[in-house]
């Protein structure tokens, strides 16, 4: 339930035309408190549209026609990147292993396969190090082995499918990411895989100061934790042109 305070700042935030996003981020709906906030939207919209009509000013008029005007056309091309589904991430008992992604796979199939039946670029970003590589002192040695080979079976790379390697957080970091996406004509990035909170962030902060729209299913996502997923597609869903969805 909500408590009469926060009902409150929600009205008047609402009132206020705040978008519904910041409106959710900022009060950390969640569930049935989820329900009740777009409840409260609902009764608002319909005390608004019980009122009579007021006809928008000349100038107001203008200003909307000229902000219509200046929308760009626009057709997304989507890219999928499967970020990390890596041997060494998914196989229980690794010092670095993401137990949450081996709960993703059967989703991250499906939409592989539609992907690829519908024509839209694959792309596997793998972690890779090479022995004496900085980073492994500050982490237990893991993904050394060869990129392609060191995918997790169930969601390995087709022929047709891209392998990029990166060592860095964001997978847009010294890697040809950036260039094959613009080449295939890509403006829309379904961002997937692990680890939530470390390099899907980066990748799709990096992501949208490039100038692409994002989205970040879901069901597609694994975290360290549940806990841990639901902050950071909070987080991601404030921000435009980002889809990121959290979990009722």
């Amino acid at each position: 339930m909500i408590d009469d305070p926060t009902l409150q700042s929600i009205i008047d935030r609402i009132l206020a035309a705040t978008p519904a996003r910041a409106v959710d981020a900022a009060l950390g709906a969640r569930g049935e408190m989820l329900a009740e906030v777009d409840a409260v939207r609902e009764s608002v919209a319909s005390l608004a549209l019980a009122l009579a009509p007021v006809a928008p000013s000349p100038a107001v008029r203008d200003r909307l026609a000229a902000a219509l005007a200046a929308l760009p056309d626009f057709t997304p091309k989507t890219a999928v990147v499967v970020v990390d589904m890596l041997n060494d991430h998914l196989t229980p008992g690794r010092p670095l292993e993401v137990a949450r992604a081996r709960g993703i796979v059967p989703a991250m199939r499906r939409r592989l396969a539609a992907a690829r039946a519908a024509g839209e670029p694959v792309i596997y970003l793998c972690d890779h190090h090479e022995p004496g590589d900085p980073d492994l002192l500050n982490w237990p040695d893991h993904n050394l082995d060869d990129p392609r080979a060191s995918v997790w079976p169930e969601v390995a790379p087709e022929a047709d499918d891209l392998v990029l390697t990166h060592r860095h957080y964001s997978c847009f970091s010294e890697t040809a990411l950036d260039a094959t996406l613009r080449a295939a004509g890509v403006n829309t990035v379904e961002i997937t895989g692990c680890i939530t909170e470390i390099h899907l962030y980066a990748t799709a902060i990096d992501a949208l100061q490039r100038g692409y729209r994002v989205r970040v299913p879901a069901a597609l996502q694994a975290g360290s934790s549940e806990a841990v997923e639901q902050v950071i597609l909070g987080t991601l869903s404030v921000l435009r042109p980002v889809e990121a969805h959290v979990t009722p």
